[in-house]
């Protein structure tokens, strides 16, 4: 399992919801994604990596860095 953030994004690209989930695959958390966002636009990112969201990833920031213990 890999750790995933979901940005939902409002209508001018800015985030207006951030989820953080553990999911199986990239398919799985797209598809969580997808029903999280009930229609609105939305990112999918893997650590540093934007894996789902088209030409709206260059123009988002990336996600919240996580301090570990």
């Amino acid at each position: 399992m890999q750790h995933y953030d979901i940005r939902i994004l409002k209508d001018d690209r800015h985030t207006s919801m951030l989820f953080e989930g553990m999911y199986l695959s990239d398919h799985s958390a797209i598809r969580a994604a997808k029903n999280m966002a009930d229609g609105n636009t939305f990112e999918v990112w893997r650590g540093m990596d934007c894996i789902y969201g088209g030409h709206h990833a260059t123009t988002s920031a990336p996600p919240v860095s996580r301090r570990r213990a």
